[in-house]
């Protein structure tokens, strides 16, 4: 019961940490929507839960599921969240850059704690699902103490004024 009810805070948690506010400087109305770490954490609790329920004993298949999610979502959500502001601002920066020239970017700096990191954002490829107008892109933060991070796919697309906006 307590692992339950330990699952059940923890997914409210995220839900509600899953909620940014977007837009209201200059760039429009503000708005809530669920980031794209917070999506990528649910997608990550739901294919945790399956595999707990399909792993594990059949009489803790619910008790299972509640700990493969946990542990699978907030995995997906640390990896995601471990750059920091700037760093976030400089991988944005690097997607509209791909995105503007249709080629792939690549970048080098020092984290905030001194180490080189250095950034590959891949070529943009078209979004199915999305539209004609829309393109993905994906990149990679190579960092010598965590290894590569594949960070999240992202989608965006051109609106008519021809600039980028996320999906």
């Amino acid at each position: 019961m307590k692992l339950k009810l330990l699952c059940a805070a923890l997914a409210g948690t995220m839900v509600l940490a899953s909620c940014e506010t977007t837009g209201g400087y200059g760039g429009g109305p503000a708005r809530t929507q669920l980031s794209q770490c917070m999506r990528n954490a649910l997608v990550g609790a739901g294919i945790g839960a399956l595999a707990g329920a399909a792993i594990g004993d059949e009489d803790n298949r619910l008790e299972n599921a509640a700990i493969g999610a946990a542990v699978v979502g907030g995995g997906t959500y640390g990896v995601c969240r471990y750059l920091s502001a700037r760093e976030q601002q400089r991988v944005e920066s690097a997607y509209y850059q791909s995105l503007n020239s249709g080629q792939p970017v690549s970048d080098s700096w020092q984290s905030d704690q001194g180490a080189p990191r250095s950034l590959r954002v891949s070529q943009p490829s078209a979004a199915p699902g999305y539209g004609p107008e829309c393109r993905r892109v994906s990149a990679t933060v190579s960092d010598p103490q965590y290894g590569n991070q594949n960070l999240p796919p992202e989608t965006f697309c051109r609106a008519p004024d021809g600039s980028w906006s996320p999906a």
